[in-house]
């Protein structure tokens, strides 16, 4: 049995006066990612980071060798 397989998209974070907003379309990512047989894990915040952005958590059964 092999190890699951993860992956890590960063979408940058933009400031606006209503608040925090996603340069890209981050749902279309999570689309395109569950075609190619990726399950969709979490989205994390990283407002406070030196470059704000958001990370998004993907994982996928690992391939058997």
């Amino acid at each position: 049995m092999s190890a699951p397989e993860y992956s890590f998209v960063s979408v940058p974070l933009r400031r606006d006066r209503a608040g925090w907003e996603f340069d890209f379309d981050y749902q279309t990512v999570i689309t395109e990612r569950a075609a190619d047989g990726w399950g969709f894990v979490q989205l994390i915040l990283l407002e406070h980071h030196t470059e704000p952005r958001a990370d998004l958590v993907f994982v996928r059964k690992g391939q058997e060798q």
